[in-house]
């Protein structure tokens, strides 16, 4: 869409060293050279770097980083820290695609400055669009990676210019020549037009021995809605030096994964079996480098080929390869799931969560495939946290967490794969749909596409699987990630255009509980104050409320306040007689402020503690501060135990009782960043070129728009109400604080208290009378069971003979209690295989109703499942959940025996058996 210009790049750095302008005469694209026909790149030409390195020695990845690293900062960059590899400070991103990708939008569209301008960075990334490749390409494609990124930010408006396209690519130069010793004459520089994050610009790509190893971008045009680009104020050079592939040239292995992943190359090759000399997997990686496509269809010629050159059988050979690519995968995979857990990127079915599960789970199916033990997963993972704990420190957090999470993923894999059978029958009846089925049955359940391909074959359905099958998945979820531009309610649009602003008091002292504002703008719901102590509901706190009292004295009761933009709105009870320009008296309710003051300060308290206690891969998920109690929603994949829940209350009433003051300061965004790090962004994005920053000292600093006590000692104390699991890898925690914290544990007591009365012991016999009490109890209904279990037994032997036809089944209708129900169920199995039982009873105003099917009439065809879905379409409103054999479900309609049979005729239409 996007062409780049002819004199681009004729600059005094290409005229200098020789280079011309050449159009690659196999790809068609243009790029700087001497004098060679092609752009020197693969598949226009083949690897010429394996067992052949350009450079003066051979580097490890930690060498070529460092390398890197030392040399921009010794041409005036600053080192900065990676961020993490889920980008919490982006609202249109999952995870770090690229170094710049931790500073846009701000400092790229000159919000705010970067952390040091120049500066260099190694940051690890994530990328899923060419996963599928993995493996294939001898690591030339992996779904993590570093990404050297030496950045210049350039205001352009203000002709400030640090240095541009001529000093980044003589830096390029430099670098490969001088620091790493590869001449000049091997390497071309291709051009391109980089899009990406809604910048753009032209490039160049470094190309070295047929392998790209660099990507010089000159981000200089924002794209618009209409696909237009117009010129950003700020012109950023946003280099891309492939740390990996670096490392790779200087090796010259047939493999990156060799010198990505030393030791861990060596132990996987050995427990693959994996025997393949280097002198064929040379021949090999060249041949495949001369591929435009990466599949298996299109790699096996290239192995037979090279079969024959070294007379090997090729079956054999291509049976040894297809294993030594799913091993590299598996290297691959498994690191970026080691960064994503290190980073809070807990497995589940949503957001990051979801790459997380995704990755595992194609590990899981790899060792399955490959026939080997869990053990050995749990041994790749150990190998490879120790690979990278030197690198990366924080790594040492997630030790143990690591391994519970694998295990707990791996437990639940195990079940998802025994349910292949139904899920994909009730797919089938649905009503196939090709690949969009295989994505929807993926999405839901995690399955791999070869188990679904397997099972349909049964039923006779071909299902084809897309050889870029799971790029389609990851991008798909990547895309539904993206910020669209919001909607703006028509409230919005009108605030903004009138361009007024509320001074906000609550920000100069959180404890002014009166104060003195006019009117600035009056609506029939809502007035607007030049300046204000009503806190709005932003951040999970809770709005003040309060009263504005009018220069008569009547007073008017703020039910609500919202900010929009830099406007603060006060909603009140009734239509006011303030007018604009009166001078009016604003009191909030003090004692609900200063408890929801508690409870945000207690939130950043509480996360720490849970931090300490649970492992450095904790991030918030959700947060509400209500005034008798808060709650804050964590990643973490299980629930905590009692003893790690008294450890975290623990923590939290220590710091409390440290009595540590509370600072409250606004920093320039890249200033925070680089003092603090990305974890200050437990809250989210938060917009702008300052942000105000809420330090603990020694304890928690986050960016933060909450009101807070000035002293820990204020909040008096924290008491954990309640923890539970809301969801696969988010766990929440409600507690309280201050006077709601005593008012809660007093609840308790008296609960307790009365308790006790009713049984008649001390506190201390409490618990073992409540034992016994339930220990009698299940005695008891243990007995229950067994004489509801006689009686529907004997029940089954009489109404064997009471079934009535619908269409071609045997169906029993029966109104009782859902419990009889089921037991009875249960013995009908026993002297009928040719049923369908259908039960229901009110209560309240609508109905519980069970299905159970005989095991013939299972073989058959026939669902619990699928019947129970015609009941919530044709019968009632409600919803439920069932299998083949048996359903439960509930809900609202006209349920009686002949509306029953109505749906089952229904339904024997619509199914026919044999």
């Amino acid at each position: 869409m996007y062409k780049i210009r002819d004199v681009e790049f004729s600059i005094e750095f290409m005229r200098e060293h020789g280079y011309k302008r050449i159009k690659c005469k196999s790809c068609g694209s243009y790029f700087w050279g001497f004098e060679e026909e092609n752009c020197g790149e693969a598949p226009c030409k083949l690897y010429t770097f394996i067992n052949n390195p350009p450079t003066r020695r051979r580097y490890s990845l930690r060498e070529m980083r460092n390398t890197f690293l030392k040399f921009f900062e010794k041409r005036g960059h600053e080192i900065i820290n990676p961020y993490p590899v889920v980008a919490r400070w982006r609202d249109d991103l999952l995870v770090t695609i690229a170094s710049i990708a931790d500073f846009q939008p701000y400092v790229t569209s000159g919000i705010s400055e970067p952390p040091a301008n120049p500066l260099v960075i190694s940051q690890p990334c994530l990328r899923f669009e060419d996963i599928d490749k993995v493996g294939f390409t001898s690591g030339r494609h992996l779904t993590i990676f570093e990404m050297g990124g030496a950045h210049v930010f350039n205001k352009k408006l203000e002709n400030k210019f640090i240095y541009w396209k001529n000093e980044t690519i003589a830096y390029h130069h430099e670098f490969a020549t001088r620091e790493l010793g590869i001449p000049e004459d091997l390497i071309t520089y291709k051009e391109h037009f980089w899009v990406g994050g809604g910048n753009a610009g032209p490039d160049v790509e470094g190309i070295i021995g047929g392998l790209e190893v660099s990507t010089l971008v000159f981000m200089m045009y924002k794209i618009n809605p209409d696909g237009s680009l117009s010129e950003t104020p700020i012109w950023t050079v946003d280099t891309g030096y492939g740390i990996e592939r670096w490392t790779w040239l200087s090796s010259g292995s047939p493999a990156a994964f060799e010198v990505i992943y030393p030791d861990v190359y060596k132990w996987i090759l050995k427990v693959g079996d994996i025997d393949i000399p280097n002198y064929v997997l040379k021949d090999i990686t060249i041949g495949i480098s001369s591929l435009h496509e990466f599949t298996w269809d299109t790699i096996k010629p290239v192995i037979d080929e090279v079969a024959v050159k070294h007379g090997y059988d090729h079956v054999s050979l291509e049976s040894e390869y297809s294993m030594y690519v799913d091993l590299m995968k598996s290297l691959d995979f498994s690191k970026s799931i080691l960064f994503l857990i290190k980073d809070g990127g807990i497995p589940s079915n949503v957001k990051e969560g979801y790459l997380t599960r995704m990755l595992i789970r194609k590990l899981f199916n790899i060792f399955e495939k490959r026939s080997l033990e869990y053990s050995v997963i749990e041994d790749l993972f150990y190998n490879q946290y120790n690979q990278w704990v030197s690198d990366y420190p924080e790594i040492k957090d997630i030790y143990n967490v690591l391994f519970d999470i694998i295990k707990f993923e791996y437990k639940k894999y195990l079940e998802i794969i025994k349910k292949v059978p139904q899920i994909v029958r009730s797919y089938i009846k649905k009503g196939w749909r090709d690949v969009d089925t295989l994505i929807e049955i993926y999405d839901s359940y995690g399955i791999p596409p070869e188990y679904v391909k397997r099972e349909a074959s049964k039923h006779g359905i071909k299902v084809g699987i897309p050889k870029n099958f799971t790029e389609l998945v990851s991008m798909r979820h990547l895309k539904q990630s993206v910020a669209v531009e919001e909607f703006r309610e028509p409230l919005e649009d009108k605030i903004k255009s009138m361009k007024l602003y509320t001074e906000k008091l609550y920000y100069i002292n959180p404890y002014w509980s009166e104060a003195n504002a006019r009117v600035i703008y009056k609506d029939k719901n809502y007035v607007i104050l030049d300046r204000t102590i009503f806190y709005p509901g932003e951040g999970g706190q809770k709005y003040d409320t309060g009263y504005i009292i009018s220069p008569d004295n009547r007073s008017y009761h703020v039910k609500k306040v919202e900010a929009i933009g830099d406007v603060i709105l006060h909603y009140l009870d009734e239509d006011s007689d303030l007018r604009v320009g009166d001078t009016v008296r604003l009191k909030i309710d003090w004692d609900r402020r200063y408890q929801l003051m508690k409870h945000h300060t207690a939130t950043h308290i509480l996360l720490s503690a849970i931090r300490k206690i649970l492992g450095g891969h904790i991030w918030q998920a959700g947060v509400e501060k209500e005034v008798d109690q808060a709650r804050l929603d964590v990643t973490h994949h299980r629930l905590p135990t009692l003893d790690e829940i008294k450890m975290i209350e623990y923590e939290a009433n220590k710091v409390i009782s440290k009595c540590i003051d509370v600072s409250i300061y606004t920093m320039e965004r890249g200033v925070a960043e680089k003092r603090f790090g990305p974890k200050i962004y437990q809250g989210g994005v938060v917009p702008g070129k300052y942000i105000r920053i809420v330090e603990i000292p020694g304890w928690d600093v986050e960016a933060c728009g909450g009101t807070h006590v000035k002293n820990t000692c204020e909040i008096q104390f924290i008491k954990i109400l309640n923890v539970e699991k809301i969801h696969d890898g988010v766990i929440r925690f409600t507690y309280a604080a201050g006077d709601s914290a005593v008012k809660h544990v007093w609840d308790y007591y008296e609960a307790v208290e009365r308790a006790r009365k009713s049984l008649s012991v001390s506190l201390e016999s409490m618990p073992e009378k409540v034992s016994e009490l339930v220990n009698n109890l299940e005695e008891l209904g243990d007995k229950i069971s067994k004489l509801i279990r006689e009686v529907q037994k004997y029940r089954v032997y009489k109404l064997i003979n009471e079934f009535e036809k619908c269409g071609p089944y045997n169906v029993l209708i029966l109104r009782d209690d859902i419990d009889n129900l089921i037991i009875l169920g249960e013995e009908l199995d026993k002297v009928s295989k040719e049923y369908i039982l259908v039960g229901y009873n009110k209560v309240g105003r609508g109905y519980n109703m069970i299905i159970r099917v005989g095991d013939n009439y299972m073989k058959k065809g026939v669902s619990a499942k699928d019947i129970m879905d015609y009941f919530i379409k044709y019968l009632i409103k409600g919803g439920g959940r069932g299998e083949d054999k048996y359903a439960r479900f509930g809900g609202v309609g006209d349920v009686n025996k002949r509306s029953i049979e109505e749906v089952l005729i229904k339904y024997a239409e619509e199914h026919r058996t044999e």
